[in-house]
């Protein structure tokens, strides 16, 4: 090949890798947004254009030298990773799954971190610092039973609220003088 035809070469790979991070920036802009409830329709067509590009540029690639296969290579992992995603997520829409959000795929520490209590609180809050408290401490009687203890907790929630005027309680578990016990810190926002 002549210098001139290999500079060509680069020169359109060059092009073509950077309409397809383009391509798979909007993807992953267009996922967001689907997911979101801004788009109806799912990105599946730019989906299979970008999966079209990278096919095609593939033979190009390996024609324009080292850094265009380099730099291929890390786009197609980028965009497996975002089209892995999507299609996951997808998958628990159609399964009938919740939409996840930050806060529900973190779990709860009732020894460490704590557990929020009130507004944006998770729905098992309650249950995860009965078994903190009573299961986990080894009692085999525990003094209160799950209803007893949701009750006590939504009382001592409106109680700190009402005084602090937080919005929210985060409860945690301390061990005090070989006893566990409850620990409460109102959280304003």
């Amino acid at each position: 090949m002549a210098p001139s035809n290999n500079q060509e070469l680069r020169r359109q790979l060059d092009l073509e890798l950077g309409r397809l991070t383009r391509a798979i920036e909007q993807f992953r802009i267009d996922t967001q947004r689907y997911f979101g409830g801004d788009l109806n329709i799912p990105p599946e067509e730019l989906k299979e254009s970008i999966a079209g590009d990278l096919r095609r540029l593939r033979g190009l690639a390996s024609k324009g030298g080292t850094a265009g296969r380099y730099r291929l290579s890390s786009l197609e992992a980028r965009f497996n990773s975002q089209a892995d995603l999507f299609n996951r997520r997808l998958r628990e829409m159609e399964t009938g799954g919740k939409r996840r959000t930050a806060a529900a795929d973190q779990e709860a520490d009732p020894m460490g971190e704590g557990v929020l209590m009130g507004q944006g609180a998770r729905d098992n809050a309650v249950e995860t610092l009965y078994k903190g408290l009573y299961l986990q401490s080894g009692s085999r009687n525990p003094s209160m039973d799950l209803e007893k203890f949701r009750s006590y907790l939504n009382q001592q929630t409106e109680t700190i609220r009402k005084k602090t005027g937080a919005e929210s309680v985060k409860f945690r578990i301390a061990m005090e003088d070989g006893k566990m016990k409850l620990k409460a810190k109102p959280v304003k926002g």
